[in-house]
């Protein structure tokens, strides 16, 4: 059999193609390298089919020079593009079979959240989110108590309205709750009206003059 008669074997195939994913898409997304790093050791323990790769977690972990904690995000990624099966095994490391990518590029951004979203980045953005509500509690506390140190009423704070002393039930000598039309009718009857002062002395503790008679 000559050299160009012969069959790529599934383990190379799938190792080239991740190769050409990485060179496709690893600028875009740099997680994608670390990911297929993981993947092409564990092509390393497989069949040439792409069967039989029982590699440990902890030797993957090592090969790799990362976390195990890693290795596990790698294989969840592999295994969400289709590229890699997992079966697990009773007291055992899990076997992996490769899987031959099917059509054009493989869909990365949908599943490398495996690796991006840790469990250290989720606890620092949990921790901003709860300081940037400790600082808008603070604020809101802060602005209630400059209101209260400058006398502004409680009705004004809560967004109430107290009438002012120049609403019309404020004014002295009429209802408290009258209205327009009452108070209309009130000085229409005269309530407000003032007695006339013709016909008697304004000031009665002054003395008149007598009137002199007049001349026929």
């Amino acid at each position: 059999m000559s050299t160009d008669d012969r069959v790529q074997s599934v383990r190379n195939a799938w190792t080239n193609a991740l190769r050409a994913e990485v060179l496709r898409v690893g600028r875009r997304i740099p997680e994608v390298a670390r990911v297929v790093t993981v993947g092409m050791w564990i092509a390393t323990y497989a069949d040439a089919d792409g069967s039989n790769a029982f590699p440990s977690r902890e030797t993957l972990a090592t090969l790799s020079g990362c976390s195990q904690e890693t290795v596990t995000r790698a294989v969840k990624t592999l295994i969400g593009v289709g590229v890699l099966a997992r079966r697990r095994r009773p007291n055992a490391s899990a076997m992996y079979q490769l899987l031959m990518p099917l059509g054009g590029g493989l869909n990365w951004q949908a599943h490398i959240h495996h690796m991006t979203e840790t469990r250290q980045r989720v606890a620092r953005r949990k921790a901003k989110e709860e300081q940037a509500a400790e600082r808008t509690r603070t604020a809101s506390g802060d602005a209630v108590r400059t209101a209260s140190a400058y006398g502004v009423p409680d009705s004004v704070r809560v967004g109430g309205s107290e009438p002012g002393p120049s609403a019309p039930e404020r004014v002295r000598g009429r209802p408290r709750n009258a209205s327009g039309d009452a108070v209309r009718t009130a000085s229409a009857s005269g309530v407000y009206q003032y007695s006339p002062t013709f016909g008697r002395d304004p000031l009665p503790d002054h003395t008149l003059a007598a009137v002199e008679p007049q001349p026929p």
